[in-house]
């Protein structure tokens, strides 16, 4: 690991430390950075604000999910991404828990939103999305960031494995086969 990732996954740890005892909207940048102890101009360095560092999470469990090409369909990426999810539900739940303009819920939207119009576009060749396009993967996603909070709430009803079918089976036939095994 480099230094740089040191640093990142240092202040990133230290925040989880704090949102284990402290309400997200309570947490300062000041807090994170004394708890990391790194300099305010370090901490700026890696991330824009405290909404930043609560997205880095939800970002690496997908980067990762992709990255190291273990799935190689959306509906092994979906499961993965539910017991991840699972496994950190405290995180997820005092996460959407934010609000306003950087509410996690806004993040994970345009996170998954790229993932899928990236896959869509690399599996069909085209350079854009059509206004159809953009509106269908919108309302799913859109939809599976709402679903998943509800599920946060009451994880006992569904098993992981459930709600992974669940994504599927609701994203659009023409969606399902443009996932990018190779990661590119």
């Amino acid at each position: 690991m480099n230094h740089n990732s040191y640093t990142k996954q240092r202040i990133f740890h230290a925040f989880n430390e704090l949102l284990n005892h402290t309400p997200f909207e309570k947490i300062t940048v000041e807090m994170i950075i004394q708890q990391s102890r790194v300099s305010k101009s370090t901490f700026y360095r890696h991330f824009h604000d405290k909404y930043d560092v609560l997205n880095f999470n939800s970002m690496a469990l997908a980067d990762r999910l992709i990255g190291q090409r273990v799935c190689r369909n959306w509906k092994e990426f979906l499961l993965n991404m539910f017991i991840g999810i699972s496994e950190d539900s405290r995180y997820y739940r005092r996460a959407f828990r934010s609000s306003g303009q950087n509410a996690h819920s806004g993040f994970l939207y345009s996170y998954s939103f790229g993932i899928v119009e990236k896959c869509y576009l690399t599996t069909t060749g085209q350079t854009e999305l059509t206004i159809r396009d953009r509106y269908t993967i919108s309302h799913y996603c859109h939809g599976c960031v709402g679903i998943l909070q509800e599920w946060l709430n009451d994880m006992d009803v569904l098993a992981p494995e459930e709600m992974a079918d669940i994504f599927y089976e609701a994203m659009p036939d023409y969606l399902r086969d443009t996932w990018i095994a190779d990661g590119n």
